[in-house]
């Protein structure tokens, strides 16, 4: 066993108990196991920080609950290990109290090694670690269970209720990373057995942890420690841990790029999976017009999380318009003017083939998306991807509606996770998701006027880097009514092909060239009106509307009455 000596810890006084700040998980187990709520605890998600294999034990776990409560046993079992114990002295404590009958049991199944370790739970003061409990008791049917697995969830089960086991202050803890990986029997409310849900480092845990790893001077780092915790927001301690040994292996200084690399590999392997990580090249600057968006955007979510006034900050976000004006652009554009984590839940990856598994990934999605805050979370056509479902999928649309609902509409996520969902069919939503709490402001992303749509020809131009000897896109403007910023581009494109047509090098687009490709290119009009006046009616804030389109809204609520 290493202990973190000489870690420095910011800590809080809870009952004579040093407890580092931030780690409520911590205040949530003590309290339960010493009023006697509970003495078996399931802690799932960021697990690996408190027992890593057991090589490593964090810091307060052990002094601060084992050592202080003099637990005569300390155990830890999984099915690859067997198990294994804190010191030699604890396993002849346990041969002692077995009379030695379990001596050639140590590798067991849990048939072969629970009952003797159920022995010992009501005879001694022992702290029992089962880690991976997902692999011993996993999701599923009862009906589908091994005899093996049966066998381990009726010993689990009886220890949560045991008055035995209470009596003499043994405590059981299972670790799993998933908690959707684990058998809901568990969790029955006929069994004591308490969830604890362990959250990942906070920026101010992060930067203690970074000084503590950097203070050997076996690193050379480019950037601070306060740097160095901003850019590991969503990494866990072991993760940060291994960044800090692979820099030492290649003998690479730890900076902005490297820490960015080894980041993106860690969210990748843990999450890629079920959610994909945008990694935005385009601000505000690079999008015509949406000033009014850009502007509410800025003031409303950028600026107020960054001074820390999180109630200006709305909990979720609702881009209304036509396909092609732009409203996946704006939402990375905000990702990186904002310098957030942005994420993008993808339902394909989300939704599996056996019982069970889409429910599973939605919740490992919501949970490694929560671990990543501040965080803006992107739900592209929500209208399609989130429905309550029907009898034709066997409740599953239902149970991943029901579970976004409940994620949506946590109040403690607001200025942590800000959910920005796209869609040009607001009419076709359920209007559970639409309620004030949930997405709670509705932005119109309206096609382009005059003035917006020759800024959209310039800053195309200019992205593709295309020579042309024209200045004021004012004419092509007016002649491009009705298209969105998508059909400019592909106007622009259209110009660079005709001027490349006999394959002559530094083809300038001219102003005949442009001209001409408007004359090739085709608006696609179908339903735009529609979409227009459904984003419209949807907006409930008149500041954010173009004024051409105040009016109309006024003039429709007039007709509406």
């Amino acid at each position: 066993m290493r202990l973190w000596a000489g870690y420095v810890w910011l800590c809080k006084r809870n009952g004579g108990v040093a407890v580092p700040s931030g780690e409520f998980w911590y205040d949530s187990f003590l309290s339960k196991y010493r009023a006697g709520i509970s003495h078996e605890f399931l802690f799932y998600f960021n697990v690996r920080d408190l027992v890593d294999n057991y090589r490593y034990m964090d810091r307060y776990i052990y002094e601060e609950f084992i050592k202080k409560r003099n637990f005569g046993i300390v155990a830890f079992y999984d099915i690859s290990r067997g198990l294994t114990f804190l010191d030699a002295g604890m396993e002849k404590e346990f041969n002692i109290i077995t009379s030695n009958e379990a001596s050639n049991l140590m590798n067991a199944m849990p048939s072969k090694i629970f009952p003797f370790i159920d022995r010992a739970l009501k005879n001694t003061k022992m702290a029992l670690f089962i880690d991976h409990i997902e692999k011993i008791i996993p999701a599923g049917d009862i009906a589908s269970m091994t005899l093996e697995e049966r066998i381990a969830l009726i010993w689990i089960c009886e220890w949560s209720v045991s008055p035995k086991i209470s009596s003499v202050g043994s405590c059981i803890m299972m670790l799993s990373d998933n908690l959707a990986d684990v058998s809901r029997e568990l969790l029955k409310s006929s069994y004591r057995i308490e969830p604890i849900f362990v959250g990942l480092p906070d920026e101010d845990q992060r930067r203690e942890y970074i000084e503590y790893l950097l203070k050997d001077g076996s690193v050379k780092a480019e950037i601070t420690a306060d740097e160095f915790a901003k850019l590991s927001s969503g990494l866990s301690k072991k993760s940060i841990k291994d960044i800090k040994l692979k820099s030492e292996a290649e003998d690479i200084p730890i900076s902005f790029e490297f820490i960015k690399e080894k980041k993106h590999s860690v969210l990748q392997k843990e999450y890629g999976d079920v959610m994909e990580f945008i990694y935005p090249e385009i601000g505000f600057e690079d999008i015509g017009g949406m000033d009014k968006a850009k502007e509410y955007l800025l003031k409303n979510v950028v600026y107020p999380i960054r001074k820390g006034d999180l109630r200006r900050v709305p909990m979720g976000i609702l881009l209304c318009g036509p396909s092609g004006t732009g409203k996946t652009l704006l939402v990375y554009a905000l990702a990186k003017a904002s310098g957030f984590n942005c994420v993008k839940i993808d339902m394909s990856r989300i939704l599996g083939q056996y019982v069970g598994e889409s429910e599973k990934n939605f919740k490992k999605c919501l949970l490694g998306a929560q671990s990543q805050h501040p965080v803006i979370v992107f739900v592209d056509e929500i209208d399609t991807a989130f429905r309550r479902g029907d009898s034709g999928d066997s409740g599953v649309g239902r149970n991943i509606f029901s579970e976004f609902l409940q994620f949506t509409g946590n109040t403690g996520n607001r200025g942590k996770v800000i959910f920005i969902a796209a869609t040009n069919r607001p009419d076709l939503m359920d209007p559970a998701l639409k309620r004030a709490g949930r997405f709670d402001k509705k932005i119109p992303i309206l096609l382009p006027d005059v003035r917006e749509r020759a800024e959209i020809f310039r800053i195309i131009i200019n992205k593709y880097k295309f020579e042309t000897d024209v200045e004021d896109f004012t004419a092509f403007a007016e002649q491009t009514e009705n298209y969105t910023g998508a059909e400019i581009e592909t106007v622009v494109r259209k110009a660079y092909e005709l001027a490349n047509e006999d394959d002559r090098e530094g083809a300038v687009l001219t102003a005949d060239i442009i001209s001409e490709a408007i004359k090739r290119c085709r608006p696609s009009t179908q339903q735009v009106q529609f979409m227009t006046m459904l984003a419209i009616e949807e907006c409930d804030d008149k500041d954010l509307l173009p004024d051409k389109y105040k009016s109309l809204l006024d003039e429709r609520n007039m007709d509406d009455r």
